[in-house]
């Protein structure tokens, strides 16, 4: 009964830790929204995006963001920007990939309005 009991505690824990561990090639959530690096690549999103369109975005904040590993790293971040002298802030998903090689690349794959 004992051995019994064992193998069924040793079960649910590595079903519960393989529940934790993120699918291989999905998404994942970012715990530290503020974390220096995060929001590194949330300002290269608005800066990159504003050089491709002529806007005059303004990094804001990151509202929402995960990451995909992949042959680098994929960033999707629901960021809010203030576009010129508004007041007003507007939300909008961008997808940044990464590969911290030692040309550090960095791309913006897309950037768009989201409908709050």
């Amino acid at each position: 009964m004992r051995f019994q009991s064992l193998i069924v505690i040793l079960v649910v824990l590595l079903a519960s830790a393989a529940m934790n561990q993120a699918l291989p090639g999905g998404y994942s959530p970012i715990k530290d929204l503020n974390d220096p690096h995060v929001i590194e690549i949330a300002k290269f999103a608005v800066t990159e995006y504003d050089k491709q369109k002529g806007t005059d975005l303004k990094f804001e904040k990151v509202v929402k963001g995960e990451s995909q590993v992949v042959a680098g790293t994929n960033y999707r971040l629901t960021i809010s920007a203030i576009h010129g002298s508004d007041s007003k802030s507007n939300s909008y998903e961008a997808i940044v990939y990464e590969k911290p090689s030692s040309e550090h690349l960095k791309k913006l794959i897309s950037f768009i309005p989201v409908n709050a």
